[in-house]
């Protein structure tokens, strides 16, 4: 009996310096943790602190923006135009998923004023190449100190990598398996029955010149696409409807109006370079989210085709990234689905167009890769290497395109001759298949892709190395509507970029 006390005595001891420890954890080192792994949480505070009635989550496609564009706000504040009296919260960060809105949206406090939320609804995310992308370690690691644990304890599994750390070699591998064993199913005859087998063949057919000859960059281009759509959502195995389904349980306590926002995919690309087979992937998987959530009484904003081609910031890539005219069109759309939350709030909003003089039209750009400058491909800044600053355009690995200058030609001065690309690069090993693009696009033009391989343009590895380049600009540049200049990457070797200027003259 004296034994058992005295055992007894000793755990009671052992709990009572575990609770005193997480006292003291909790008091004096958690928000410090807090701020240097999952500083996110800040934008839950800010919006608490702001008493935001309506929070908004989202990636990228929220706030990012064309170089030219007039009015650089996110789809947010756009959207809180139409309603000027309810207070908006933005909880929206880059290459972010459900997965991370939902341990977002668990943060928020008990007693908040937030009544509506917001939720990018990305069919990308849905892709096996987003579901182990390479991003999603370090967003895991993010979300530790979030969970609904004792911060000791949270501390305790961000120590010992108590979260879903593969590596990227097995998320590659996770993925390519995917592309493999996945079968794809249409209702009429289909020579390619998984994403392996499409690829290959867009890869091996290619799309051709008008001579007949195949246009690289847009066969990559093709295959990517591929890649990104060609799937079918398994309402029972995909992890992102499991995240979705959380997000409506949680809002359901806390008796929340949910709006998921299905944002506008590039459809007219899609079918243009792969064709109707892919479209129909694209609205079938659209026509089951749309469904399935409506029947759990969520407002489901349907923005899939409300975009044209030309509206979408990268063309060279999948992403929902718009200019300034396409957040505008989808803020007007998730507007009028808000409306029928709150009829009384709702004003109209008429932008007046914007009368571009001649002294706005810059010739000489600059991106110092620290974000405060938005430009395409942002989610490639990090902090591993940087000439300047503290950060630079990693690019490699998944990552083949760096940070992208882009801008409409007709917001460039007339009697343009050439265009000089300036920039910093640090290389660990100089690859023929490293490039410097300049890539011009348009209606009226023929997709002029021009590489130049940085084995001609650099010569160290292991530091940072200037590089200069002139480029004479094609007699009918002004019959195109795009130009982009970008470093391309398509090897596993990672490159740093740092300090983009681009002088067109």
């Amino acid at each position: 009996m004296q034994l058992k006390f005295k055992i007894l005595i000793k755990i009671l001891l052992l709990l009572l310096v575990i609770v005193l420890c997480n006292f003291v954890y909790t008091k004096y080192f958690f928000e410090k943790d807090i701020q240097k792994y999952s500083e996110i949480i800040n934008l839950v505070r800010s919006a608490d602190k702001q008493r935001a009635e309506i929070v908004y989550l989202g990636e990228s496609s929220d706030f990012s923006s064309r170089e030219t564009d007039m009015d650089k706000r996110s789809i947010c504040q756009f959207i809180s135009d139409y309603f000027p009296d309810k207070k908006f919260g933005d909880l929206s960060s880059a290459a972010t998923h459900a997965g991370i809105f939902y341990t977002l949206l668990k943060n928020i406090p008990e007693k908040c004023s937030v009544k509506t939320i917001i939720v990018t609804l990305n069919l990308r995310s849905f892709d096996a190449s987003w579901i182990n992308s390479d991003l999603e370690t370090p967003l895991q690691k993010s979300m530790v100190l979030l969970k609904d644990y004792p911060p000791l304890l949270n501390r305790f599994l961000l120590s010992f990598h108590g979260y879903d750390q593969k590596s990227v070699l097995e998320r590659k591998l996770l993925y390519k398996k995917s592309m493999i064993l996945d079968k794809l199913f249409f209702s009429f005859p289909f020579p390619y029955h998984s994403v392996f087998d499409w690829d290959n063949a867009m890869a091996a057919k290619g799309i051709k010149n008008n001579e007949g000859s195949i246009n690289y960059p847009l066969t990559e281009l093709a295959c990517h696409y591929i890649k990104t759509y060609a799937f079918q959502i398994d309402t029972l195995k995909n992890p992102r409807i499991k995240d979705f389904d959380n997000i409506v349980s949680l809002s359901r306590k806390h008796n929340w109006n949910v709006v998921f926002n299905l944002m506008a995919e590039n459809v007219e690309t899609a079918n243009s370079l792969v064709g109707k087979e892919l479209v129909g992937l694209i609205k079938q998987n659209r026509d089951l989210l749309v469904k399935r959530y409506s029947k759990q009484n969520v407002l489901v904003i349907d923005n899939l085709e409300k975009v044209h081609n030309l509206e979408f910031t990268d063309q060279n890539w999948t992403t929902e990234h718009y200019s300034e005219v396409g957040r505008k069109i989808v803020a007007a759309n998730v507007a009028m689905g808000l409306k029928t939350i709150y009829p009384n709030d709702y004003k109209s909003v008429i932008y007046k167009p914007v009368v571009k003089v001649k002294k706005l039209r810059l010739s000489e750009f600059f991106n110092d890769c620290e974000g405060t400058e938005q430009w395409g491909q942002m989610q490639t800044l990090n902090d591993e290497n940087a000439f300047s600053g503290k950060k630079s355009s990693k690019v490699g690995m998944n990552n083949e395109f760096s940070i992208t200058f882009e801008s409409n030609v007709s917001d460039l001065p007339d009697s343009l001759k050439q265009v000089v690309v300036d920039f910093q690069i640090f290389q660990k090993n100089i690859s023929s298949e490293t490039k410097l693009v300049i890539e011009i696009s348009g209606q009226h033009v023929q997709m002029q892709w021009n590489g130049f391989s940085l084995n001609n343009l650099t010569k160290e590895n292991n530091k940072w190395e200037s590089v200069h380049f002139t480029f004479p600009l094609p007699s009918n540049f002004y019959l195109g509507d795009l130009i982009k200049v970008y470093i391309l990457n398509p090897g596993n070797k990672i490159l740093y970029v740092d300090d983009i200027k681009v002088k067109f003259q």
